[in-house]
């Protein structure tokens, strides 16, 4: 099989993931938010604030983040993939699969360099930014 069409099979995978993450609910309702919050210093902190009216910083503030258009935080440069392709609402079914994955959801995005949290952080974190309102 040629690149081009490994490049093409994996463009359709992320594609179905962030519809199918789009197109459901809350599934991850059941992490736990002090949990969260730790995770977040751990391994968001060093390029996001959650401060309401907090500045951004490498990556933009996430202070209610959940429910808000993604590439809408005033202020932040995002990357021109991100501001092109970037044209979904941060559900926390997006915000889940954007933080497992990011490179694969837009390709060319900064946060690409980024592996991913850890899978036992994912619920966690997710309760947690949505307390962030």
């Amino acid at each position: 099989m040629s690149r081009s069409n490994d490049a093409h099979r994996g463009a359709i995978t992320a594609c179905a993931a962030l519809l199918a993450g789009l197109a459901g609910g809350s599934a991850q309702a059941g992490g736990d938010a002090a949990k969260g919050k730790a995770a977040f210093e751990r391994q968001c902190a060093i390029c996001h604030t959650a401060d309401k009216n907090g500045p951004n910083s490498f990556g933009p503030n996430l202070f209610g983040i959940v429910g808000k258009k993604a590439a809408s935080v005033p202020g932040y440069a995002y990357s021109n993939a991100f501001k092109t392709r970037a044209n979904w609402e941060w559900t926390e079914d997006a915000i889940g699969g954007w933080m497992m994955a990011p490179a694969k959801m837009v390709p060319g995005t900064a946060m690409g360099f980024f592996q991913g949290i850890a899978d036992r952080d994912r619920e966690d974190l997710l309760a947690y930014l949505a307390t962030l309102k």
